[in-house]
């Protein structure tokens, strides 16, 4: 039986310690939480609590999500890091590719990537993506990461992208799971993206 361990919004000072005593009690792997910017105002509602409320993660530190997967991977042996869940739809996906890649080079492989699309317009707003169709972009966003990490020469051609034949190096040894973040969970496993399955929590619950 394999257990994940769950940190997010903790002191960032906090993280390297409790990514040891994770590894050290057996955890097989740790979350890796993403957060951007909190937006001051939002008309979105905030999916994980019962009332819709945000409050309490204003100020609330997020450190950058691959640069905390690399220095919890530099003090590590065995923990795997699952990103749970990147923003994927905001960023451009080949620098997701790049990162990814680079990550699973420096600390063998121990990378799960499980993508999102996040709940608040204000974040696409903040990276100069629009919010609209982010569901079909996600789609698209996953076959670009899943194509740029094979260490192989890719193409995209699609509604949202258009990546020229190129290749990354360097490359994972082997693929890079893609887990996607939806809730109900049925809609996330009718998704026609390259995913390797779905991951996620019930509305409601913290």
């Amino acid at each position: 039986m394999r257990f994940s361990y769950a940190e997010a919004m903790t002191d960032p000072a906090f993280y390297i310690p409790l990514a040891k005593a994770a590894e050290a009690a057996g955890y097989t792997a740790m979350t890796i939480p993403d957060s951007l910017a909190y937006p001051l105002e939002s008309d979105a509602k905030y999916p994980y609590t019962p009332d819709g409320s945000r409050e309490f993660l204003d100020g609330k530190p997020f450190i950058e999500a691959f640069v905390l997967a690399a220095a919890l991977g530099a003090v590590t042996i065995t923990l795997r890091f699952n990103f749970f869940v990147l923003k994927l739809p905001v960023r451009p996906p080949a620098l997701v590719a790049k990162q990814a890649g680079s990550l699973a080079a420096l600390i063998g492989d121990r990378v799960g990537l499980g993508v999102g699309t996040s709940p608040w317009p204000e974040d696409y707003e903040l990276m100069g993506v629009p919010f609209a169709k982010r569901g079909r972009r996600i789609d698209e966003c996953i076959e670009i990461v899943r194509g740029l990490t094979t260490g192989d020469y890719f193409e995209f051609h699609g509604e949202f992208y258009d990546i020229p034949k190129a290749k990354m190096t360097p490359a994972p040894t082997k693929p890079i799971p893609i887990l996607v973040g939806a809730m109900p969970m049925p809609r996330c496993a009718a998704r026609p993206a390259p995913m390797d399955g779905c991951t996620g929590r019930r509305a409601g619950r913290p």
